[in-house]
């Protein structure tokens, strides 16, 4: 099964890349530049959520741990995006479109949203998660119409319990998902606590009205 979603074609990752100050996502990509600016990192270099994506409209947030390399710029799409050329995007992708979850529904997010130092694509440190629990709380904060939070690794659910997020109504399921790397699937029972996860949540997506939409204002 191939790995390339659609921003290996140059024009499309143009287009995407020239959409980023949409109104449903600009407010979030707003705290992108600011992250890159409060960390020393030209902007870019945090990736910008995706404009297919659900953005401040999101029902469901999914958080990981750190950008991957397909997601800086210059090594990547420069976007938080379902369509980039890894099998972490592949995985999530091709998860959604088996239990019919809406991309319109979802934003991703990394508990450590600027690039870490050191192995390729490697894990953040309870360090970095501590420094990034302010990021964490902003972005949950822009988002008006969020009923889900799925958390996807140790990382995302180690920086989720640093960020005390007391927010009424908020689900979360519960065991230990994995990651959607080739790694973290391929550990004992992996692949299917992660696509038990995304049926789960896509069929409470799937039952659940639509709210109103609420814009973030701020």
């Amino acid at each position: 099964m191939a790995v390339n979603g659609r921003n290996a074609d140059p024009d499309h990752l143009r287009i995407r890349l020239a959409q980023i100050r949409q109104p449903h996502v600009a407010p979030l990509n707003a705290l992108t530049d600011r992250i890159s600016d409060a960390q020393g990192l030209p902007r870019g270099q945090v990736p910008y959520v995706d404009p297919d994506t659900g953005g401040i409209d999101a029902r469901m947030l999914v958080l990981l741990d750190n950008p991957s390399t397909k997601a800086e710029a210059g090594t990547g799409s420069g976007l938080l995006s379902l369509d980039n050329e890894d099998r972490p995007a592949r995985n999530c992708r091709d998860a959604y479109a088996r239990h019919g979850a809406d991309w319109k529904d979802v934003v991703h997010w990394n508990v450590v949203p600027f690039p870490v130092a050191g192995v390729k694509n490697g894990g953040s440190t309870p360090v970095k998660r501590a420094h990034a629990v302010r990021w964490t709380r902003e972005m949950v904060g822009r988002l008006p119409n969020l009923e889900i939070v799925l958390l996807l690794g140790a990382a995302a659910r180690d920086g989720w319990k640093r960020a005390a997020i007391a927010r009424p109504g908020l689900y979360a399921p519960g065991g230990k998902i994995p990651h959607c790397s080739m790694r973290g699937l391929n550990i004992a029972g992996g692949r299917e606590r992660f696509d038990a996860a995304i049926q789960e949540v896509a069929q409470r997506l799937q039952r659940t009205k639509r709210p109103p939409t609420r814009r973030f204002d701020g």
